[in-house]
């Protein structure tokens, strides 16, 4: 779902539209739709219906209310001008100067997930801003009423987005729990997928003009591409929405009287998942910073921590290969944070909450997470799954 908005084409992209008297350059896989005021090229997934029969409420609105995963460049000819449209969570980084605007490789310019953009026919560009995270429910949850709360979400989700989608749907297990939980959320609901068996890249003037720059981005290092049309699920953004991200559980627990590096030093945890990865050099120089703490309470907090991860960009599309991410969902992260700090803990260092809902899908199914996440030989206990 990578585009450039400017005066000219640009050389390193793959398809060309002309919007009013904007060059707009993106990957394969977008489609073009014009009514009587606009021209909209677009691209991606919307959780609750099919993209196409959504188009007309996403050019009018007037903040994104939608959920999904996908983009939508509109251009109106009564006032000259694009916008860049999004679901409410915006999944892409939006990078600007005044040559054009851009999602591939940053610019001067930053707009973050709560900004909407217009680019005026002269190359101004102009930035409003929208609440982005919504109502925050700051009351403290059990375990169960959490589980409960995320698993009707995950269904929910699953669901409406088997009964919309028309595209082959292909699942990669990495090894780690959250492409494991996703896998989980599939099989209980259809059989109509398959099995990912290799490291799978087709070739195509995108990618092969940009694969250095796409490895930059996170995630583009590491993932799938077919050429033809289809679906890819993806445990991502799983770390940063399933309370295992080291900078914003450093936070929680921090503001809670609780210190990560101790906790990995507790003879409780030593063998948990999240140890090694936990214990690398870098995440305990996070762990280490004393900087004072911001005096929040506790809805605070929430709002910071959501703000955050709204602003983590990890996977949107590539080229005609869309990426399924039902984990980057800010309701999942809203549920986890109603967690007391010593109930959360099970969670952040050995994603049992996780674990659970794997079972309450298929009993049995997380004996296939690694022993460490990402680390070891990741994928050694897929072998009953995928052989």
């Amino acid at each position: 779902m990578f585009f450039y908005v400017g005066q000219q084409t640009q050389e390193n992209f793959s398809h060309w539209y002309e919007l009013g008297p904007f060059h707009v350059s993106t990957d394969a896989g977008w489609h073009v739709i014009d009514t009587q005021h606009y021209r909209c090229i677009y691209k991606g997934y919307v959780d609750t219906c099919t993209l196409d029969s959504a188009i007309d409420q996403i050019i009018n609105e007037i903040e994104p209310t939608l959920l999904g995963n996908f983009c939508a460049i509109v251009y109106n000819n009564l006032s000259n001008s694009i916008k860049i449209k999004s679901d409410r969570y915006r999944s892409f980084p939006i990078w600007f100067d005044s040559d054009g605007v851009t999602n591939l490789y940053k610019k001067t310019h930053t707009a973050w997930t709560d900004s909407l953009i217009e680019i005026k026919d002269d190359g101004t560009i102009t930035e409003s801003k929208f609440d982005a995270i919504g109502h925050i429910d700051s009351s403290t949850a059990t375990i169960d009423e959490v589980l409960e709360l995320i698993d009707q979400r995950l269904c929910e989700k699953t669901q409406n987005f088997l009964q919309h989608n028309s595209l082959p749907i292909r699942s990669f297990l990495s090894g780690g729990v959250d492409s494991l939980l996703v896998y989980s959320y599939l099989q209980r609901f259809t059989t109509n997928f398959e099995m990912v068996r290799c490291n799978h890249i087709d070739f195509d003037r995108f990618w092969l003009k940009n694969s250095g720059t796409l490895k930059k981005l996170w995630g583009y290092g590491q993932i799938h591409h077919w050429s033809s049309p289809c679906v890819l699920t993806s445990g991502a953004p799983g770390d940063e929405f399933m309370l295992r991200s080291p900078t914003t559980v450093n936070l929680y627990l921090r503001l809670q009287g609780y210190d990560m590096l101790h906790l990995l030093d507790d003879p409780q945890w030593q063998d948990c998942l999240h140890h090694t990865y936990f214990n690398r050099d870098k995440h305990r120089a996070i762990f280490d910073n004393k900087d004072a703490l911001p005096d929040w309470n506790r809805h605070e907090m929430m709002w910071n921590i959501c703000n955050i991860l709204l602003n983590d960009w990890q996977h949107w599309h590539i080229g005609n290969t869309l990426t399924w991410t039902p984990l980057r969902d800010l309701d999942i992260i809203k549920c986890l944070l109603r967690l007391p700090p010593d109930l959360a803990l099970g969670q952040i260092m050995n994603s049992d909450i996780s674990q659970r809902l794997i079972e309450k899908n298929r009993l049995g199914l997380s004996q296939a997470i690694s022993k460490q996440k990402n680390s070891g030989n990741a994928m050694e206990n897929l072998v009953d799954i995928l052989l």
